[in-house]
């Protein structure tokens, strides 16, 4: 299936075994997928994805359940919590770094992408079959994520845009004629 992956989307998944592997992961996962996409996008991929504050370190903080919007943050500080001043104050006194999931260490070599990375795959291949693309990029992997139905990799995505949304601005991405 890998053959028709453009580079750029040959590198994210490299991405994603690499962000598994830095996350104590023992499987590749469509959140692992996505931020993999993220870290290669250019271009125009990369203006529309910004443009929506879609970023690894959005889809970082909501697989590590700590995504707080502005709006919470104000929210929070309304009753007379500071949210920079919490964490501040944790890792000042338990150490920086304390915020962040355990890691466990990892052989290195290869890690297997679990069945539902494997079904982003697959759907990222049938959304570029179905446009009669050559090529499979990092667009189309985004759409196999949104189709793909996974719960965290989802959350994060609409932690900032509908995922309807965002399906509608790839495929209108893609549409648009080479420059």
């Amino acid at each position: 299936m890998f053959e028709r992956f453009t580079k750029s989307a040959r590198v994210a998944v490299v991405l994603a075994q690499e962000e598994a592997r830095e996350n104590g992961a023992d499987r590749i996962t469509p959140t692992h997928l996505l931020l993999g996409v993220l870290g290669t996008v250019d271009g125009p991929l990369q203006h529309e994805l910004a443009g929506v504050g879609l970023t690894p370190d959005v889809v970082r903080a909501s697989a590590a359940g700590r995504v707080l919007t502005d709006s919470d943050a104000e929210a929070l500080r309304g009753i007379g919590i500071d949210v920079g001043a919490v964490a501040d104050a944790i890792e000042k006194r338990f150490g920086f770094d304390i915020l962040r999931p355990i890691r466990k260490k990892f052989r290195a070599g290869h890690i297997p992408f679990d069945p539902a990375s494997k079904k982003t795959l697959q759907l990222a291949l049938r959304e570029a079959a179905h446009r009669k693309d050559r090529n499979i990029d990092g667009a189309h992997v985004l759409l196999g994520v949104l189709r793909a139905d996974d719960a965290a990799s989802l959350a994060a995505v609409e932690s900032v845009i509908p995922r309807d949304e965002l399906r509608q601005r790839l495929y209108a991405l893609l549409d648009r004629p080479a420059a």
